[in-house]
């Protein structure tokens, strides 16, 4: 049951991030804090989720608007690198109703 509430959680942290990264040019660490907040992330959580994304992808990327990077090398998989992050900051959000 663990496993799925995590997979559900980061469906839901993705696609705020990615609501918000649609939402205007630009990536914007704080419009991406105030989404995973209202998605129910704490504060503290949302401030981790952001520092690790800048530093782990680079801005241009992450500002890019194009769908995230599945690479076979790990280093450079946009995927695995966000899992991890939503790990560390422990990020476990329940999937929330439209």
């Amino acid at each position: 049951m663990g496993w799925r509430r995590a997979r559900i959680g980061l469906g839901c942290a993705i696609a705020a991030l990615s609501f918000a990264a649609c939402a205007t040019p630009g990536y914007s660490p704080s419009r991406i804090e105030t989404e995973l907040v209202q998605a129910g992330a704490t504060s503290e959580q949302a401030k981790c989720v952001t520092t690790g994304l800048t530093d782990k992808i680079d801005r241009t990327e992450l500002s890019s608007h194009s769908a995230p990077l599945a690479n076979v090398d790990p280093s450079k998989d946009e995927f695995a690198i966000t899992r991890q992050i939503l790990k560390k900051c422990r990020v476990n959000l329940p999937l929330l109703p439209r």
